[in-house]
């Protein structure tokens, strides 16, 4: 924690710059691999209670213009800090080290003083502005009672303006201090130092290493003295003895976690593996060859740190190593775990995308000799980096001549280039023979050749690290070694975290989708939970594309992200987009975004429960009609909607009145561009609300007849009497001609049409058609059947019967009915229906003769 009187502690002088060492940039890869994991760490213990600055114990205004004087101090030497020449790496973090909780102290303080402010201005608004000169006295209580708010206010506005101020002078030398780093890192990348077709840099290289022999024996020479003078030969021991000891338990420990893979070895080779079990299989193989040795390497010297075992110099070389093992045993994890070279049933890559899954057997998508050729070039790259940063860590603490430096990462990168390079090479000879059916090892799916989707995204890569190799070779010649070093050990980075992003995916994919495809098992999980199998199922697809985000971002932080950036920086940029960002007057956070999701996820389902159990529950116990019953269900469902969005934006911070504003200055294009959609809306809020039709209704509109099923914003449903579902805008129902024959009521007319003879007796044709109306139960008598004369015709006279029947859903079949027994009627009282007589003729047959004869 930073301490006032520590405030105007004056940076430590700078040194003389040495020139750039290009064996730096292996080490930083190694510190960028662990870059992301401590700056999230550091971020959560940072968010811990008890963990902020001394600033922020005194929230009250005085106390905080106080603090402010010491941040004040702080914020003043790191400026004026930041103006000198020379500053190193290690001084700008040092600056960072102070700046961070000034920073962090003042958020806090504009934090809580932003709602005092606003609180004060709330109750001096309620207290009201004071009485005018002609206006009655008002209470004293009152007048003083103002008087003291606006004093208070006066003074916490105040300190919440200077707090501000402040903050942003803080944040922009934390910018600054950014830059310096970045550009230190810039210049130190593209300095030029030795040529690798210099013969003085071997010269002087291989001139160093006695020199480098020596420092090594008089080092270890001088921790033998350290050590006997702290301990004595019998505490040594013991400590050796239990540094045997941890390494022991470490691999018994991991033999014991590797039994599961020892028994997948011996199971039949022809049995079945799931993929979820192969993901589990390949992430245990990973975790057991990483994890141990570096476990036991920070057992092994936090004991001997313990007994004081360790001086100074060893602990620099310690951490190296440290780090070095952890690089090589990782990297083979990794590896590991992602290519399987020696268990071809559980190589779970089948492709790089997310939904897409090239194969759906148990057989991998590369052939074993293509997993084995991945994982040893794997493997000597990450045992060439891992030797790099040692060799860099014991050439920093014994202080060696330059040359040797460079011409040690001039190697290196040399090697990590060749080594890329050969693997290329071997790629290209395996797929020209798999090509002509020479050499295939395993049997290869029918989705690729002999390696699958990994030859063809080493096709896409092929280019790329060709020209990264060239690049890495032309800069060694020209004396740039330490570009060299950067791009080979960023490209071998890459490879890396390729793989671990392959293998994430497959494990997401394993966990939350190809598990949830079993039936029995999403039922089960399903039923205990109390929800359906298929939102399970849902719910398993959008945690895997969140969590396949999540890993698509950590893979390109890591690998192209950390350029010149400390933990410090990873940090305040997490800090940021976890605790709030500014855009405009509003200040949203990760926190808020969440809530706002989640309440609006909960919102939404609360607000479909009550529609739901109004129009279920409440509105049939009425004794409102149908129609109308589904109209308050759809707008109640649309109040509420808006109701839980407006409240979600409300709590992001937005203002809605903003909104407002862009949606009125939109107006203009979505007159344009959306005019079919808002109006159809519109139009649909209009049926609601008037409800000229309804649901049940029975309509004819464009040629379409049938009945309504569903009201929505958009459009109507209409089912059709041969049972399809025809959806018509609203917009159509609004503006156009529609037939509604249930809007009233439900009865409907019935037109029967009857021809008969001119002979026949009229009177008797009339009441036959009235009897045959009146006998049947579904014509009403009121309004009664009638009989009208419509037509003289050529040879008949047409009669038309008009009933009105109660329900019109019937008026077809009454309709039947009524025919049926209109011709049973006229047949039984030998009432003729007149027809025309029709003659055909075909052919020659039916020419005259004299016609046929022509």
């Amino acid at each position: 924690m930073s301490r006032p009187d520590a405030c105007a502690a004056p940076v430590r002088p700078a040194r003389p710059r040495r020139p750039a060492v290009p064996g730096r940039g292996f080490a930083r890869l190694g510190a960028g691999l662990a870059t992301l994991l401590v700056a999230f760490l550091l971020a959560f213990a940072a968010a811990l209670p008890g963990a902020g600055p001394a600033f922020a114990q005194d929230t009250t205004a005085p106390g905080v213009k106080d603090q402010m004087e010491g941040q004040r101090a702080v914020v003043d030497s790191v400026e004026a800090a930041l103006g000198r020449d020379g500053l190193r790496s290690i001084d700008l973090d040092e600056l960072r080290a102070r700046l961070d909780p000034v920073r962090e102290a003042l958020s806090n303080a504009i934090a809580d003083l932003d709602p005092r402010v606003a609180e004060l201005h709330k109750r001096i608004a309620e207290i009201g502005p004071k009485p005018a000169a002609d206006a009655p006295p008002e209470n004293p209580s009152v007048t003083a009672e103002r008087e003291q708010l606006n004093a208070r206010l006066a003074e916490t506005d105040g300190v919440l303006k200077q707090a501000r101020l402040l903050s942003v002078r803080a944040d922009q030398l934390s910018d600054r201090i950014i830059g310096k780093r970045r550009a230190l890192f810039t210049d130190m990348l593209f300095a030029r130092s030795y040529s690798v077709l210099d013969p003085q840099l071997w010269i002087q290289a291989v001139a160093a290493i006695p020199v480098e022999m020596r420092g090594i024996s008089y080092l270890l020479s001088d921790w033998a003295a350290y050590a006997n003078a702290r301990r004595p030969l019998g505490a040594q021991l013991a400590v050796l003895a239990g540094v045997i000891g941890l390494f022991a338990v470490a691999h018994l420990l991991a033999r014991a976690a590797a039994r599961p893979l020892r028994h997948f070895a011996h199971e039949p080779a022809d049995e079945p593996v799931s993929r979820l079990r192969a993901a589990a299989l390949c992430v245990l193989d990973g975790l057991v060859s990483s994890l141990p040795v570096p476990a036991a390497t920070i057992g092994a010297l936090a004991l001997a740190n313990a007994f004081d075992l360790v001086p100074p110099r060893i602990n620099e070389l310690s951490n190296a190593l440290l780090l070095a093992v952890t690089v090589v045993c990782c990297g083979r994890g990794l590896a590991r775990a992602a290519l399987a070279p020696d268990s071809p049933r559980r190589r779970v890559l089948s492709g790089f995308g997310f939904a897409v899954e090239i194969a759906d057997d148990t057989h991998s998508v590369m052939t074993d000799d293509t997993a084995r050729l991945l994982y040893r070039a794997c493997l000597v790259s990450v045992t060439i980096l891992g030797v790099s940063i040692f060799l860099y860590g014991l050439h920093s603490t014994l202080v060696v001549p330059v040359p040797l430096t460079v011409a040690t990462s001039a190697l290196m990168s040399a090697m990590l280039a060749l080594v890329a390079a050969r693997t290329l090479r071997q790629f290209a000879v395996a797929e020209a023979e798999d090509g002509d059916g020479v050499a295939t090892s395993a049997p290869a799916p029918a989705a690729g050749g002999a390696a699958g989707v990994v030859a063809a995204a080493l096709q896409w890569v092929r280019l790329p690290f060709w020209l990264i190799n060239t690049a890495v070779f032309v800069a060694l010649a020209a004396g740039y070694v330490a570009f060299a070093a950067f791009l080979s050990s960023r490209a071998l980075t890459f490879v890396v975290m390729l793989n671990t992003f392959m293998l994430t995916v497959v494990l997401i994919n394993a966990v939350f989708i190809d598990s949830l495809q079993s039936a029995h098992r999403t039922r089960t999980l399903a039923k205990t939970l109390g929800v359906r199998p298929a939102s399970l199922e849902l719910f398993g697809v959008l945690v895997a594309g969140v969590l396949k985000l999540i890993a698509i971002v950590v893979t390109l932080v890591v690998a192209f992200g950390t350029f010149g950036t400390s933990t410090a920086d990873m940090r305040d940029l997490f800090n940021r987009i976890t605790f709030g960002f500014t855009i405009g007057n509003s200040t949203i956070t990760l926190g808020d975004v969440m809530g706002a999701v989640m309440f609006l996820i909960i919102g939404f389902v609360i607000a479909r429960a009550i529609q739901r159990w109004i129009a279920s529950a409440i509105l049939p116990r009425t004794s409102l009609e149908s129609g109308l019953q589904n109209s308050i269900a759809t707008i109640i469902g649309y109040v509420g909607s808006i109701t839980v969005v407006a409240v979600a934006m409300g709590q992001l911070g937005i203002n809605l009145e903003n909104i407002a504003l862009v949606a009125g200055a939109l107006s203009v294009g979505i007159g344009f561009g959306l005019q079919s959609i808002v109006s159809n809306f519109v139009s649909g809020l209009i049926l609601l609300a008037e409800r000229p039709i309804r649901v049940g209704d029975m309509i004819l509109v464009k040629g379409e007849e049938g009945y309504v099923r569903r009201i929505s914003v958009r459009a109507t449903e209409i089912e059709t009497f041969d049972r399809a579902m025809v959806l018509i805008p609203n917009s159509d129902l609004i503006t156009g001609m529609v037939k509604n024959f249930t809007h009233a009521n439900t009865t409907g007319r019935v037109i029967v049409q009857v021809n008969v003879s001119y002979d026949s007796d009229i009177e008797q044709v009339r009441d036959l058609l009235i009897d045959c109306a009146c006998d049947h139960p579904q014509v009403l008598r009121s309004p009664p059947p009638r009989v009208f004369l419509m037509k003289f015709g050529d040879s008949y006279l047409q009669f038309e019967l008009r009933c009105v029947v109660a329900n019109v859903d019937y008026a077809l079949t009454v309709k039947s009915d009524l025919h049926f027994a209109v011709f049973d009627r006229l047949k039984a009282n030998r009432i003729g229906i007149p027809y025309t007589p029709w003659s055909i003729y075909r052919g020659e047959a039916a020419l005259p003769p004299a016609a046929a004869g022509d």
